[in-house]
């Protein structure tokens, strides 16, 4: 960071420069050789921290010269060594509406700014850079602005002109690994964070971070060792516990997985997120009913979170238990109406068992039960999708009756447009992708259809753009990891974290 004496050397660098230049009379120069005493007794004064004599001095020079730039970023200076940062800040204005690009009164002014959290530091500093490119100071506060605005891309930029200005600041450091793992470079993240951990041993959120970033470069090892002394020092950090679960579980030491959640759980009851690592783990090794159990324990505290009864609805689909799996689904929808179905409803369907004679039954059965529930005849339509020989006409209607008890249920509109494709009904079918993509514009299967509609319509100039669209948006989830990994995961983006 600038400090007071650092800017009064620039203003005795700007004042010898002023002194170079010619004057044309005695006068002028008895004037000018006054006034650089005036201003080389300020600069003294700052320098020493005799801000009051400076202060004083700064007074008399500005009813001679009361439009001198350099007095009042020397007053400026004063103040900021009081700490009246409010008075400091005005002068350092006041100067640059006399000199606009005045680099002490600039880096004077975005210093404040910058402290006070103040977007408007941003201009200041970006006017600085446009005078000294690559002066690192500069750049180290720049790339912290963009780190809080998340854009990552600019504060790597910066972060790395930065150089050693911020090696010996961790919380800088620190931001830059983030700003790393913003971006998902995970292997530059490691040694940044690690960087940040070796000048602060002690901080909980960087050895934390560090960890993650190594478990997602793929060092479950190193990130449990990383780990270690935060679970000594805090065993009921939930956060830590349950990175440490999943990262025991990804070794194959599934019981020891098991015995961290169980402490999270107890150690926070009513947090979400440990019911639903747990349920995941056992949907993973086939043991449904032990998943259901955590949950229905987890619903004794949080009876009103959906993502507790979306979940229990996987696992009772798992246990072949349909009927139960609607009621759930349904009542998460009742809390949570935009909490996504879709990748359950594709799980749902895409069991073997939801293609038999019994199951389509038995969706028949719940919608008829149920005939206000949109979810519950979306699924109806869904399964009926997935026979061999599907009766599309009650495959339509079912679907129908979904969006008119629920006009946002994406999956809905998405399945119809697939059969009014199917039948050449294109203007049908474009109708509801864009039903869909008006509630969901990322929605890739919508997209999809809408091109395959337009195709050889007068709208089919549209195409480039939709295509474009569709690759970024599978380039994001690629980069996100395959969707339905984890079960937690199905809603991450309506997940706080």
């Amino acid at each position: 960071m600038l400090n007071a004496v650092r800017l009064a050397q620039r203003v005795i660098l700007g004042c010898a420069i002023l002194a170079a230049l010619p004057c044309h009379s005695y006068a002028q120069q008895a004037s000018a050789a006054s006034n650089d005493e005036r201003l080389h007794s300020l600069v003294a004064n700052v320098q020493k921290g005799q801000f009051k004599n400076a202060l004083a001095a700064s007074e008399i020079a500005l009813r001679l010269t009361p439009n001198d730039y350099r007095v009042w970023t020397l007053r400026g200076m004063a103040y900021s060594g009081m700490q009246n940062q409010a008075s400091a800040l005005n002068c350092f204005e006041h100067a640059l509406k006399l000199a606009h690009f005045y680099l002490p009164a600039l880096e004077g002014a975005a210093q404040l700014k910058y402290r006070q959290g103040n977007e408007e530091a941003r201009p200041l500093l970006l006017r600085i850079l446009t005078e000294r490119p690559n002066d690192p100071v500069t750049h180290a506060m720049l790339a912290v602005l963009d780190y809080k605005k998340k854009d990552y891309v600019g504060a790597v930029s910066h972060f790395q002109q930065a150089g050693p200005s911020i090696s010996s600041q961790p919380d800088a450091i620190a931001d830059y690994g983030r700003s790393l793992a913003g971006l998902r470079r995970f292997q530059q993240a490691v040694p940044i964070f690690a960087q940040a951990l070796a000048l602060d041993p002690s901080n909980r959120s960087v050895r934390y971070d560090l960890a993650l970033a190594q478990s997602n470069a793929g060092q479950p090892e190193d990130a449990l060792a990383t780990l270690q002394p935060l679970l000594v020092a805090n065993p009921g950090d939930e956060a830590v516990l349950l990175l440490a679960a999943d990262l025991d579980e990804s070794t194959g030491k599934t019981q020891q997985a098991i015995d961290l959640l169980r402490k999270a759980i107890l150690a926070n009851p009513k947090g979400t997120d440990a019911y639903l690592h747990f349920a995941d783990l056992a949907y993973n090794h086939g043991s449904p009913k032990i998943g259901i159990d955590f949950l229905n324990a987890g619903l004794t505290q949080l009876p009103k979170e959906p993502r507790l009864y979306l979940v229990r609805g996987v696992l009772l689909c798992q246990l072949g238990e349909f009927t139960k799996a609607l009621d759930d689904f349904e009542m998460a929808n009742r809390l949570d109406p935009k909490l996504s179905y879709i990748d359950v409803a594709m799980g749902i369907v895409e069991s073997q068992q939801h293609k038999s004679a019994a199951a389509l039954a038995q969706f028949r059965a719940a919608a008829k039960s149920h005939p206000n529930q949109a979810f519950t005849q979306y699924l109806l339509a869904e399964a009926l999708s997935e026979q061999e020989n599907p009766n599309l006409r009650e495959e339509v209607e079912a679907a129908t009756r979904a969006i008119r008890l629920d006009p946002k249920l994406v999956a809905a509109h998405d399945l119809l447009a697939g059969i009014y494709l199917q039948q050449g009904s294109k203007q049908l079918a474009i109708a509801q992708c864009e039903a869909a993509l008006a509630v969901k514009p990322d929605d890739q299967q919508a997209l999809y259809h809408l091109v395959l509609a337009i195709r050889n319509t007068s709208r089919k100039n549209e195409i480039p753009a939709l295509m474009k669209r569709m690759n970024q948006l599978r380039q994001a989830q690629s980069a996100d990891g395959a969707p339905g990994k984890k079960l937690d995961q199905l809603n991450e983006a309506q997940t706080p974290r």
